[in-house]
């Protein structure tokens, strides 16, 4: 297997190797921030050389790589000056010459599928499409990503996501090749192979390299260089690996960097009185998950499912003035179980308790509501604080300050004291001067020990934290570690998944979790007739609609014509041939219309209201509205936002750059329910989710819900921007498709098909 790894890696190899990087006087101020992150920056790399770029967090390490990029702007706003070129271009003057890894490689996703992720690079490099198969995977191999490449990119956990974005910038083979804490999110032996996978492409490439990493041991041997930045973005040190290590180790351990051979820090000491002591008794089981299963349900691009095994029959305990350690590989679950543990997550099976003594009063009686499941928002956040993987999910407030104070406020905690508490704490993890900026404009370290805070300061019985400790250097983990601990001191319970050796070793208990065995997939599913179409025709077909809706002047006619609709429904919705037949489809079709009913009789009401009081004039109105909508509701959800990319470009012409933004958009609202329960489970953790009991709860909490959306939707736009850039797409002068669009027979049966309730409706209007 080894041999076909390596076979694999020495595929992704060409012989332009890489590129000669010079820096001159490179300057980058936010707009909002006084002081610049970068300030005068010159940087020169030779053609092959590896650079591994060092400095506290924050300093603006992950800001340089974008800036190498030539991607700064496209993420935020501010002052730019200076240069950067790449063998003389600006970074982008050839499609594919810089490849970037984000430090947040979920927000790079720019394709639905696995396979054509990675291809979309080769696409705009011009890469023949014969010759993309290989080169995908080759890329896939190296990184040991072996999941089928129609897996849908939404599907992935956060290692997986990872590793496919490094994937997709090995197969791009760069002349400059960044990487933000590639190996960050990943388990040691994950860790590891991608790490070998970049030594061997870098070597057979003669590639050009720039790693930022917080732990330098493991990178070391691969670096020819080590540039260390200081807290104000400056060069401070900058020399061969072995000569900086002897020479400055000492004081560069004492600036935060991880430097090889120094033991983890002891974690940093919390002033007297912040915290007060629990009355929970130390070492009761605070909450348990008792053979707990998970299930996750991803959907495929065809409307078949798949069904997997997050979590099997797994147990965790979280007992009062502990620590404990949640271990395993990438993907074994580790996320899933903390969320199921704190009642944030449905399970299939088994039982989440809380113990008695935490039991809100009115839930005490009953028993089967002992899990925080069926509790109401405020008696969660009094019970469980949360601290996410990707700690940009639970940023609810506009500064700092209030986004600290959000949990104790709608707890009604007295202001002063957790007011006191919170400023504290935000001066252990070094934010104090930021308690007025904008929490989303935080680099992912401040984020994440933002997000600590904010889930201590009210003081919860429980703390769940998903790798707290990833992007911080020695005196932020120091600071993030000190926290932890003095929460466990006070009487509370807590529990960490994390791959951070320093971590496991200050715990005290650990739990190791494997990632449990799949059930076989299941025959796939006979495919619907209109399944079977492309995509514009699936939009074209949806669109007739519209006149078809309109033309009619008489209730009858209308409903004449969704008659028609509803039989075609039928038969497009039918799935002829062999083995399963595909599920929900007339269920989902009815769900997706139950806006439009409600739509349909308020325009009706309006209509008959406003106007004549003509019940058939109000019914035409109303029935409109289902004529418009059916079709829609028929066939939008079989649209491959790649495939309907691929026909824009390829059968209408439309430039390269739409075609791809609009099936990349598209791509993105497959995760829009995702992010919506995202939102929404972190509102709930933070005592700030709707009641059911208040109509005017439900609709604050849906329009938060919804602007909460929108911001992070708009933030991962141009976190996507940045992610396609990086691959080319700005600049790409001769695009190809790895696949080829073309137009069936089915198309333009569908086509035909949807013509005649227009034409239903045009001789019953005569």
């Amino acid at each position: 297997m080894s041999d076909l790894h390596d076979l694999a890696a020495a595929a992704v190899t060409t012989a332009s190797g890489g590129g000669r990087v010079e820096v001159r006087d490179l300057t980058w101020r936010p707009y909002g921030r006084r002081d610049p992150i970068i300030a005068g920056l010159d940087l020169d790399l030779a053609a092959g050389e590896r650079l591994l770029l060092v400095g506290p967090s924050g300093s603006g390490k992950s800001t340089l790589l974008r800036a190498l990029a030539g991607a700064l702007e496209a993420t935020a706003s501010g002052d730019l000056s200076g240069s950067v070129t790449i063998d003389g271009a600006a970074p982008g003057a050839r499609p594919g010459a810089v490849g970037l890894v984000l430090q947040e490689p979920g927000a790079g996703v720019v394709s639905a599928t696995v396979g054509r992720d990675v291809a979309f690079g080769l696409e705009n490099i011009g890469m023949p499409r014969a010759d993309m198969p290989a080169r995908v995977t080759s890329a896939l191999a190296a990184v040991r990503l072996d999941l089928p490449q129609d897996t849908p990119t939404h599907a992935l956990s956060g290692g997986e996501q990872q590793r496919l974005a490094l994937a997709g910038a090995l197969a791009l083979e760069p002349s400059l090749l960044l990487l933000d804490e590639p190996t960050a999110m990943l388990d040691p032996v994950n860790a590891a192979t991608v790490r070998d996978s970049v030594e061997r492409v870098v070597t057979d490439r003669h590639l050009t390299t720039v790693v930022v990493e917080h732990k330098l041991g493991p990178w070391v041997a691969f670096a020819d260089r080590i540039l260390v930045l200081d807290a104000d973005g400056r060069p401070v040190v900058d020399g061969d690996p072995a000569t900086v290590l002897a020479e400055h180790g000492e004081s560069l351990a004492a600036q935060g960097i991880w430097v090889p051979g120094f033991p983890a820090p002891q974690p940093r000491g919390i002033p007297d009185g912040v915290f007060t002591t629990s009355a929970t008794g130390a070492g009761i089981v605070s909450l348990a998950a008792r053979d707990v299963t998970v299930g996750r349900t991803v959907r495929r691009l065809d409307g078949s499912t798949r069904r997997s095994i997050a979590v099997a029959d797994q147990s965790l305990e979280a007992r009062a003035g502990q620590v404990h350690a949640l271990v395993g590989p990438s993907g074994a679950g580790k996320s899933t179980l903390l969320l199921t543990l704190g009642g944030l997550l449905d399970h299939d099976s088994g039982t989440v308790a809380a113990n008695h003594s935490l039991v809100p009063a009115r839930h005490a009686a009953t028993t089967n509501e002992a899990d925080p499941r069926t509790w109401s928002t405020t008696e969660v956040a009094a019970l469980v604080a949360w601290v996410p993987q990707w700690a940009s999910s639970t940023i609810v407030a506009g500064t700092v300050l209030q986004e600290v104070m959000t949990t104790a406020r709608a707890l009604g905690q007295v202001e002063d004291e957790p007011l006191a508490r919170a400023r504290a704490l935000l001066g252990v993890v070094g934010l104090a001067h930021l308690e007025q900026a904008d929490p989303r404009h935080l680099s992912g370290g401040e984020q994440r020990r933002l997000a600590m805070v904010s889930a201590v300061v009210h003081q919860p019985e429980v703390l769940l934290a998903d790798e707290a400790t990833v992007g911080q250097d020695r005196l932020t983990w120091a600071a993030v570690m000190g926290i932890v601990e003095a929460m466990r001191d006070r009487g509370s319970a807590v529990v960490l998944t994390t791959h951070d050796e320093a971590v496991v070793e200050r715990a005290d208990r650990t739990t190791t979790i494997t990632r449990p065995a799949q059930p076989p997939d299941p025959p796939a599913p006979r495919r619907p007739l209109v399944a079977r179409c492309g995509p514009l025709a699936l939009i074209g077909a949806a669109a007739l609609a519209i006149p078809t809706g309109i033309i009619p002047a008489h209730w009858s006619v209308s409903l004449t014509v969704l008659a028609v609709q509803l039989a075609l429904a039928v038969v497009g919705l039918s799935a002829p041939g062999r083995g399963p037949a595909p599920p929900r489809r007339v269920l989902g079709t009815a769900l997706r219309m139950v806006p439009a009913a409600i739509g349909a009789v308020s325009v009706a009401w309006s209509t008959w209201l406003l106007g004549s009081r003509d019940l058939e004039v109000a019914a035409t109105a109303g029935l409109r509205v289902l004529i418009i909508v059916l079709p829609s509701a028929v066939l939008i959800r079989y649209v491959d936002a790649d495939a309907l990319a691929d026909h824009f470009g390829q059968l209408l012409r439309l430039p390269a750059r739409l075609a791809v933004a609009i099936g990349a958009g598209l791509q993105r609202v497959h995760t829009f329910g995702d992010i919506w329960a995202e939102i929404a489970r972190a509102r709930r953790v933070r005592g700030i989710a709707a009641r059911a009991s208040s109509p005017r709860s439900v609709m604050a909490e849906l329009w938060a819900l919804t602007l909460g959306m929108l911001v992070r939707s708009l933030q991962a736009a141009a976190e996507l921007a940045v992610a396609m850039d990086s691959r080319g797409f700005a600049t790409a002068r001769r695009r190809t498709w790895a696949l080829r669009a073309t137009w069936t027979r089915a198309d333009l049966l569908l086509l035909v098909a949807s013509c005649l309730p227009l034409a239903v409706a045009l001789v019953a209007s005569r």
